[in-house]
């Protein structure tokens, strides 16, 4: 076989390696280089949301909701405006006037029955209660002059008026309703009220003028 031929036979056969080699790394995925991704969203899960995202954190526990405080702070009374307890004996050593007459409290409270030490008596309706004030009156003008209780009023401490009960004055203080009291002249009375059980007056108006307040 000539030289030549030969040279031309190994270098044919060369060159079909060379490209058969080309051919198969072009065919092999270079690095990086996978099957194709996906598509977006079909099969691939959905990270889980937070519940809570998005939204406004609740509460501390044991806040009250804001409505609920301007409620309960619109029905508490505030400071200064409470109403204070007025007992009967709250009356005892106070005083007014009533023209010329120097009016003292030497004693106020609450019974159910009244008497006048001589027999004569009076029981309150039921659930109801007298206040008794005995008043020393003392004339401190210049001639005789008589001294009437009518038109006496007292308020309780919510705001009602209630008037003297004139019967039951009558059992007690039967003795001075009609008679003139001289000047320097000091006599012994009473002022009755009907009133509900616990009711507290916050001031009498002795013939609804001169008014008695009592000592908080």
């Amino acid at each position: 076989m000539p030289l030549s031929v030969f040279f031309a036979g190994v270098l044919c056969l060369a060159t079909v390696i060379a490209l058969t080699t080309l051919v198969t790394r072009t065919a092999e995925p270079g690095p990086g280089q996978g099957a194709e991704a996906p598509a977006q969203g079909t099969d691939e899960p959905e990270p889980e949301r937070d519940p809570g995202a998005g939204q406004e954190r609740d509460e501390e526990p044991g806040t009250p909701d804001p409505d609920q405080r301007s409620s309960e702070e619109g029905t508490s009374q505030a400071p200064g405006h409470t109403v204070p307890e007025v007992p009967p004996g709250s009356y005892d050593g106070t005083s007014t006037w009533l023209r010329d007459f120097r009016v003292e409290c030497e004693t106020a409270y609450t019974d159910t029955t009244i008497t006048d030490g001589m027999g004569a008596s009076q029981t309150a309706p039921s659930g109801s209660e007298f206040h008794i004030y005995r008043l020393h009156v003392t004339n401190e003008g210049d001639v005789p002059d008589l001294f009437d209780t009518f038109g006496t009023t007292a308020t309780t401490t919510d705001g009602r008026e209630f008037t003297h009960d004139e019967e039951a004055e009558f059992t007690v203080a039967w003795d001075y309703l009609w008679d003139e009291i001289n000047p320097g002249e000091t006599v012994t009375t009473y002022v009755v009220l009907t009133a509900p059980e616990g009711t507290r007056f916050a001031e009498v108006r002795i013939a609804g003028e001169a008014v008695l307040e009592p000592v908080t």
